[in-house]
């Protein structure tokens, strides 16, 4: 498959591809959606790489969208608040923000902020955490 990649797509890098089935209920209409999306690796593996690894390393990717990227574009508003010249310092501000946030227990960004909003004592000794 390797190989075939390579020569027909111009992707040297490329090791793993594969499709995925999703399935998903939406709890507030009820709602279901199926849909199917094709993946591909580009990293090697020291053991054979089964369906079910592969799954369990998809899962980990998109928790990792979900839980740092989906968030400071949403919570943070980071696409529409564009720093060219200085993006990764305010990166890294954001992330410091959002892992402060996440160490007051809250399961909901959102929630944290309006609370540290209407508690300003508390915002300064968060930062001795």
């Amino acid at each position: 498959m390797a190989s075939y990649l390579r020569e027909v797509f111009h992707w040297p890098g490329a090791q793993w591809c594969g499709w995925i089935y999703r399935y998903r209920k939406r709890i507030s209409t009820g709602a279901e959606e199926e849909s199917l999306h094709v993946w591909i690796a580009g990293a090697a593996f020291r053991w054979e790489l089964t369906a079910q690894t592969a799954a369990a390393l998809l899962r980990g990717y998109w928790s990792v969208e979900n839980k740092v990227f989906h968030v400071r574009d949403v919570t943070m508003e980071e696409d529409r608040l564009h720093g060219r010249k200085i993006g990764y310092a305010l990166s890294g501000i954001r992330n410091v923000a959002l892992n402060l946030l996440r160490s007051l227990g809250f399961p909901y960004i959102p929630d944290a902020r309006r609370y540290i909003a209407s508690r300003s004592d508390l915002a300064l000794p968060l930062l001795d955490y």
